[in-house]
């Protein structure tokens, strides 16, 4: 068990969308946002080194804190820990610099966590944090710290919840994902030897699941909820004309409220392909975890999607080419793998699949994809042809001959702007023999809303709520 210490910074500021689907394109809007920055202050009492100016309670750090109005990002920081943490969030309101005039109370609202009502932000039954007056001279900061025990593992969120149809919309939220504990894995029969290295149910070995895992590479406490990577995909969405009212201090009906952007991890399409530029500032330890939405793996790996959906609309949310399995919800074992683990009677596997998954707002779906090789029943159509028809190999070199335009260019991931590399299926296709790529590898697998105007931006596609999988040739080949 650890003691994890974060703090928040209430502030705004602005983001820059995409108004067209050109990859690293300057044609962009101008978005102003609330949101928190800060991140992680300190673990078991050991501050992290690049957040030390966190630490209110030093006199020292407080024009620094300050310096930090207008830096406010989309989603703010990340917040996890582990089951039987002690998870605490001080709160800063260290107010507008773009609105200086915008003395709103603020808090942090952790939907989902089992907590006491004194603590659990909703400003109606509790209290909000009022705004850090500067004055000469300087005054300690008003502030309150929630703080969470979480019980069980799983996806959650945070947010602002005064005046939430405003603030959540204006951007004040983030991801809270907490996972299993070794304790908690053993109390449900999943344990790993201290001596050959192994996983073990109930004392059987798990072959499947390397010896280099950790219970970081757990879900739940559940055999079935082991991943090799993981990733967070929260989304939400913008109505730019009501932004601009806030910036403006003009009055706005929300019941107006009509989106023009949709948003996966605070960008639109094509900036969901690049690298998330929270991926290791708010806390040094997003290492295995952050708000990268390109999602990379290798052929044969487990990997997990963390779904979160803080917008307004419910997200059909469609992953192409593969089917996934659910394993929770809302932070709940999914109740198909709970009857699973009873099941002797019966000669067959409980589990929910689907590729489609319907996420309403404030609900939480944890999706885990086994990336399984296609080789097998596609390679020697696409590349050599079978039953009559060409291959399509030979197909795109001749559509390449009538319009090179119709052969899209796919970024690669990382994507580093300018000069991103790209790659196609042609290319792919003329891979030398013997090459570890087989003229098949990397495949490229969309994932996105599909209520697809919402893959737009600001009307034009692609945008929105689209990224991509990359899945490159498994270590072992066929």
């Amino acid at each position: 068990m650890s003691t994890r210490h974060y703090v928040l910074l209430a502030t705004d500021g602005f983001i820059k969308l995409p108004l067209d689907g050109e990859v690293c394109t300057e044609n962009r809007k101008e978005v102003y946002i609330f949101g928190f920055s800060g991140g992680l202050l300190e673990v078991d009492g050991v501050k992290i080194e690049e957040n030390k100016y966190l630490d209110y309670k030093n006199p020292k750090n407080w024009n620094m804190i300050l310096s930090k109005k207008g830096t406010a990002t989309i989603p703010s920081p990340m917040l996890w820990g582990e089951v039987g943490d002690q998870i605490y969030v001080t709160l800063i309101n260290i107010g507008m610099k773009y609105r200086p005039d915008l003395m709103d109370f603020h808090t942090v609202h952790m939907h989902g966590a089992h907590v006491a009502t004194q603590i659990d932000g909703f400003p109606e039954t509790s209290f909000g944090v009022p705004m850090w007056e500067e004055t000469t001279p300087i005054t300690p900061p008003p502030k309150a710290t929630y703080f969470f025990h979480p019980e069980n593992p799983g996806t959650l969120m945070y947010h602002c919840h005064v005046e939430a149809s405003e603030h959540v919309q204006m951007g004040m939220y983030g991801a809270l994902v907490i996972y299993p504990s070794m304790k908690s894995l053993a109390v449900n029969g999943i344990t790993k030897s201290s001596t050959s290295g192994y996983w073990k149910l109930n004392g059987k070995v798990q072959k499947h699941i390397p010896k280099t895992a950790t219970n970081r590479n757990f879900a739940y406490n559940n055999i079935h909820s082991y991943f090799d990577k993981e990733y967070v995909m929260l989304l939400s969405d913008i109505d730019s004309s009501w932004h601009e009212s806030v910036l403006k201090n003009i009055p706005f009906n929300a019941v107006n409220f009509k989106p023009d952007f949709w948003l996966v991890n605070g960008r639109a399409f094509p900036d969901t392909l690049c690298p998330h530029p929270l991926s290791g500032d708010s806390d040094p330890n997003l290492v295995q975890i952050n708000y990268d939405s390109y999602v990379h793996v290798k052929t044969n790996e487990m990997f997990l999607l963390r779904m979160i959906n803080m917008g307004y609309q419910v997200v059909p949310w469609h992953i192409h080419g593969w089917h996934f399995m659910v394993v929770g919800k809302d932070s709940h074992l999914s109740p198909f793998l709970k009857l699973g683990e009873d099941r002797k009677h019966l000669d067959h596997q409980l589990t929910e699949m689907g590729f489609t998954a319907t996420i309403g707002s404030g609900e939480t779906y944890d999706l885990i994809i086994a990336a399984d090789d296609k080789r097998g029943l596609y390679r020697n159509y696409i590349v050599r042809g079978q039953d009559g028809f060409p291959s399509l190999c030979k197909q795109l070199r001749e559509i390449q001959n009538i319009n090179p335009s119709a052969i899209s260019n796919i970024p690669e991931e990382p994507v580093h702007c300018p000069n991103p590399k790209l790659i196609n299926y042609i290319e792919i296709c003329s891979q030398p023999h013997g090459d570890p790529n087989d003229q098949f590898f990397p495949q490229f697998y969309p994932m996105h809303n599909h209520d697809d105007y919402k893959v737009t931006n600001n009307g034009v596609y692609p945008g929105g709520q689209l990224t991509f999988i990359q899945a490159d040739a498994p270590d072992k080949q066929m």
